[in-house]
């Protein structure tokens, strides 16, 4: 064969190999039906508003961002069969599902295959049962557990508290990882009750909690149910404080509840009432685009696609195995990577290290108390920037004062100067 007609084979054959790899396929598996939903659209608009943001600027190592959607009901044989699709395309990199039973369930499929797994389940079982590219969108519950105890256990000298918790893999989980810690502050459980998932009426459980008469109420609940709990609390009356996780405190669950989730406390494993311009930034934009504030589901989607272009930008190729090392290796530090709203790292097995949030909810919305930084221990960061000891008294009037009904700013502005 003539030269010339040999440099042309390999011109075409080149121009092959990078049509081949001019785009990075992502596949989402995504709770759009059942209990699920509430949070899988929105964890769904998160990254959905990433994917386009990114490849508008560019995409990633000049590649554009693919999404294959795959929209499911809240049951673990349809995330099973939806995850079995998605593996079979062979994309980069797997989002979803939300729940941490459909991600039990589904995960199997991922495990062998070198394919990064980003999942929205904060179960402690999700990584216990180590999978080699399973990567969490928040916090786990064996690091968000203790800091929701440290909001119940130091926010309020308690003789007696009451713990709700859904019976799921979250709510199991969730339960043994509050109960070891609450313990271990010497915290007595008086009243402790299981509810079902997608149960509805709780008027028996709230009548009995309130003939308990605990000093507070700690619950751990899926968003569906948390509406109608929030309700319930509110027909009956009950009037000493709630504590509950951040999917409650979510915007979502707050406007359902109309209103029955004001004055509750909260630890969120992100808010967009968050004290950082880039969250602020990134909500304005959200509302621009869907009408609605962001809740930490949509957070959590918008985070992960971002965390593919950052752990693409330190491997600097679209390599799996290159992807995996670069987001264990590295802390990713919000200078220098502002689009994932906040510093963050992996550890081996998975499990996400970032800063979080107490809250009260004031109007509607969840107002920023103290950030729980992801590299300190026992301390809070007020909003005048003010560093107290959550097993303060500091702390303590920080949280009677929310309970009053005052204003973050004009907690932390009080007596807290630096």
């Amino acid at each position: 064969m003539a030269p010339q007609a040999l440099r042309g084979l390999c011109a075409l054959a080149c121009a092959g190999v990078v049509a081949a790899h001019a785009q990075i396929p992502l596949a989402a598996v995504t709770e759009a039906k059942g209990p699920g939903a509430l949070a899988g659209n929105s964890f769904k608009n998160g990254y959905r508003m990433a994917v386009d943001e990114i490849n508008a600027a560019g995409g990633v190592l000049g590649q554009k961002l693919v999404l294959t959607q795959y929209d499911i009901d809240t049951k673990p044989e349809a995330a099973k069969e939806a995850m079995a699709q998605a593996v079979a395309t062979k994309p980069f990199a797997v989002i979803g599902p939300v729940f941490s039973g459909l991600t039990l369930a589904s995960m199997p499929l991922t495990a062998g295959t070198g394919i990064p797994h980003f999942t929205a389940g904060e179960a402690a079982s999700v990584t216990r049962q180590f999978h080699p590219t399973l990567l969490r969108s928040s916090l786990s519950q064996p690091s968000s557990a203790p800091r929701l105890a440290s909001l119940v256990s130091f926010g309020l000298e308690l003789k007696s508290l009451a713990l709700i918790t859904i019976d799921n893999d979250l709510g199991r989980d969730g339960k043994a990882a509050l109960s070891t810690v609450l313990k271990r502050r010497n915290v007595n459980i008086g009243f402790d009750r299981a509810i079902k998932p997608g149960q509805a009426d709780f008027s028996k459980e709230v009548s009995e909690l309130i003939a308990a008469a605990p000093d507070a109420l700690l619950f751990y609940t899926t968003e569906t149910e948390a509406i109608e709990l929030l309700k319930e609390l509110r027909r009956q009356n009950f009037s000493k404080p709630v504590f509950t996780d951040g999917l409650v405190a979510s915007q979502t669950v707050l406007e359902a509840a109309g209103g029955a989730g004001e004055g509750i406390l909260a630890h969120m494993i992100a808010s967009a009432e968050a004290p950082v311009p880039t969250v602020q930034a990134f909500s304005n934009r959200f509302v621009a685009r869907y009408g609605a504030r962001p809740d930490h589901n949509a957070i959590k989607g918008y985070f992960v696609v971002q965390a593919i272009k950052a752990g693409l930008g330190v491997a600097g190729k679209v390599d799996q195995t290159a992807f995996m090392k670069a987001m264990r290796d590295t802390r990713f530090e919000l200078r220098k990577y502002p689009e994932l709203l906040s510093s963050t790292s992996y550890d081996y097995f998975g499990d996400l290290n970032r800063d979080s949030y107490f809250v009260v909810v004031r109007d509607g919305r969840p107002r920023v108390l103290a950030t729980v930084r992801a590299i300190e221990g026992g301390n809070v960061e007020l909003p005048n920037q003010t560093q107290v000891a959550m097993n303060s008294v500091e702390f303590r009037r920080v949280v009677a004062s929310a309970l009053s009904g005052k204003e973050p700013a004009a907690v932390a502005t009080g007596n807290h100067r630096k």
